[in-house]
């Protein structure tokens, strides 16, 4: 099952989407977004983004377009993913990816859609689903009731179902809808 490692770096990755705010531009263009009312504020293409903890990398971020609308108040970004590094070690905590991603820079959550994909190393966990919601307030992760969401491990072990909600507080996950899968006990491993 998911740790807290799966929220955290959820956490990181909206905090380093944030970061993407503080960047000043010179000499950029505004490009008209399709269906936007505004055009976006700044555009960056092929971007990465590293943080850097006690002179070594923690967290790493690339897009492959970011879009920031100052007055929405939301950066969007497309083919993103994600690493998170013990900054001691350098060792690879965890990773992620999804297809297109939205951080509202006024509450600081954030929608990850298309292929979303989150892995955990050291918990040997994987979260897939095509839509999570970040909602920071209250530091839980939530799917729709319309998709599935699965979360399984290298034993075996499957669950999947409608109407995901995860607390990074609690450590806990469930399914409003539709749940089926597999969990492996560690007698039935052997």
């Amino acid at each position: 099952m998911p740790k807290a490692r799966h929220w955290r770096l959820a956490a990181a990755a909206i905090a380093a989407v944030g970061l993407l705010l503080g960047c000043s531009l010179a000499g950029y263009t505004p490009q008209a977004a399709e269906g936007l009312e505004e055009a976006p504020t700044a555009v960056f293409t092929n971007y990465s983004h590293t943080v850097v903890v006690r002179g070594k990398r923690n967290f790493v971020l690339a897009a492959a377009r970011a879009e920031l609308y100052e007055s929405a108040k939301r950066t969007t970004l497309e083919g993103v993913t994600f690493s998170e590094y013990d900054p001691d070690s350098g060792e690879l905590l965890s990773l992620g990816q999804a297809e297109s991603a939205v951080y509202h820079t006024d509450t600081k959550d954030a929608e990850f859609s298309g292929s979303v994909r989150l892995e955990s190393k050291r918990q040997d966990a994987v979260l897939q689903g095509e839509y999570l919601r970040w909602i920071d307030k209250d530091k839980r992760l939530e799917g729709r009731l319309d998709r599935t969401v699965t979360v399984s491990r290298a034993d075996g072990s499957r669950v999947s179902g409608a109407g995901f909600e995860a607390d990074a507080r609690k450590r806990s996950f469930a399914f409003r809808e539709s749940v089926e899968g597999r969990i492996e006990s560690k007698a039935e491993a052997k």
